[in-house]
């Protein structure tokens, strides 16, 4: 009796779990990166004076809201 060699079977389904793997990726990324741009669109619309530096307050030492702030 002759077995059926089913390695092309296999080889397709492994280049197919790529595909879709590749084109959940490319679709998350795409998500993610029109979030940011809507976001910075957002800011740049509504809020055009603000330019981030009470993030880390960095520069100077003795700020007057450092007081209020929780840590």
């Amino acid at each position: 009796m002759r077995t059926v060699n089913q390695s092309h079977i296999t080889k397709q389904k492994n280049s197919m779990e790529h595909l879709i793997l590749f084109l959940i990726i490319f679709i998350v990324i795409g998500i993610i990166s029109w979030r940011w741009v809507v976001g910075i669109d957002y800011m740049e619309k509504n809020h055009p004076d603000y330019k981030g530096e009470d993030f880390l307050n960095w520069g100077d030492e003795d700020h007057e809201d450092d007081k209020n702030q929780i840590m």
